[in-house]
């Protein structure tokens, strides 16, 4: 356990920052080394410890040429003599002071200055710097962008930071890893469903000293659950097979259908120059009429096609104004084994084209009978076009 020593929050072992208030917890700071005094004799009292701290370097002076008139006479032509002592690389070696007890220091490279003195002197005249103290205290480098490669992914519920994507605990103020605030944080969304219900839970730890219990079988629940919802979905599906077969087949005709021009149209009557091939010749100026007037409920056109079919649309256009129009019409789906399928439809009264759906296969021919009309009472019912289309 780590106390914090700005808040005194409680961290655990391992944590670099504060979760409180984000202070850096492992502060490490200069360490002296202590060593004993050059006059102390083996056995004896070692005395007050000392610490050694090693100063800054002095840099050269700019020209490297010395200072004092006494390294060289005047007129001279030996070059700058190297300054006392250098090693084989011209630098000169770092001082060192020994600190005494109380304050005091002994000085242990040669030609140093004696406990006392304001500075260090060196060989050229000039004076060394003088006593430096601690600077503040730093906080690290801020962290990689991402966390390193080692370390567990963010749990659910876990706070993201936003610096280095490590994962903290929601109850944390500030990043684990690099101090960063977590005010603005990111939280782990959960798994989603499906991922949890095949998840297996978490074990809780045990005690130290205990024994695992014997695991009891327990009744599968999610199991039960999942196959009773895949039962009443298959058994919806098989009810509504009909139904969902039927719609697949909608969706295609409407997708994949074209026009089917039909080769031969036959009437149960027809009006002098108004034959029933008047009804598919794709004109809108030529018209059928029945040879009776009146609501008569037994004409009928009959349609062939060239080759079997499988008949999507209809589409029917009423006769002129002066005539009667169907206001409802049975359509007879023949097919080449001899099946009938019939549909019904009802018209509204207007010379507007009007577009109803059949779905039947394997058609040959179509029979249009007319149910009911509607228009001048000693007018014969007409039909301008009647057109198909089948899928491909």
């Amino acid at each position: 356990m780590l106390i914090c020593g700005d808040c005194s929050a409680r961290n655990n072992d391992g944590e670099s920052f504060c979760s409180n208030c984000g202070a850096y917890l492992v502060w490490q700071g200069e360490q002296g080394e202590t060593r004993p005094s050059a006059t102390e004799k083996p056995g004896a009292d070692p005395g007050p410890a000392m610490k050694t701290v090693l100063l800054p370097k002095l840099p050269p002076p700019p020209d490297h040429a010395p200072s004092h008139p006494s390294v060289h006479g005047p007129g001279s032509q030996q070059g700058p003599a190297p300054r006392a002592g250098k090693d084989a690389s011209g630098l000169s070696p770092v001082p060192r002071v020994t600190l005494m007890a109380g304050g005091s220091r002994e000085d242990d490279a040669p030609g140093a200055v004696k406990a006392g003195k304001p500075a260090v002197p060196v060989t050229d005249g000039s004076t060394g710097p003088g006593e430096v103290k601690p600077g503040k205290r730093t906080t690290p480098p801020p962290a990689a962008a991402h966390p390193p490669g080692n370390e567990e992914p963010p749990a659910p519920g876990e706070l993201i930071c936003g610096r280095c994507g490590t994962g903290n605990k929601p109850d944390r103020n500030f990043c684990r890893r690099c101090a960063a605030s977590l005010k603005e944080a990111a939280v782990v969304p959960p798994p989603p469903w499906w991922r949890r219900l095949a998840s297996k839970r978490a074990k809780p730890s045990l005690p130290a000293g205990t024994r695992p219990k014997r695991k009891r079988r327990r009744f599968p629940v999610r199991l039960v659950s999942f196959l009773a919802v895949l039962g009443v979905l298959g058994g919806a599906a098989y009810a509504g097979k009909d139904t969902i077969a039927g719609g697949v087949e909608r969706v295609q005709d409407i997708l994949f259908s074209g026009n089917e021009r039909a080769i031969k149209a036959t009437a149960s009557s027809s009006a002098p120059d108004r034959g029933a091939d008047l009804a598919i010749d794709t004109f809108r100026n030529t018209s059928w009429a029945a040879g009776v007037t009146g609501n008569t409920a037994d004409q009928y056109l009959d349609i062939t096609f060239g080759r079997e079919i499988r008949l999507t649309y209809i589409y029917v256009t009423g006769g002129p104004d002066s005539e009667r129009r169907p206001r409802s019409v049975e359509i007879i789906a023949l097919q080449a084994d001899g099946e009938r399928p019939i549909k019904t439809f009802a018209l509204m009264d207007g010379p507007a084209r009007q577009d109803f759906y059949v779905g039947a296969d394997r058609v040959s021919s179509v029979r249009f009978k007319i149910l009911e009309s509607s228009g001048p009472a000693e007018a014969p019912v007409a039909v301008t076009e009647i057109q198909f289309s089948s899928r491909r």
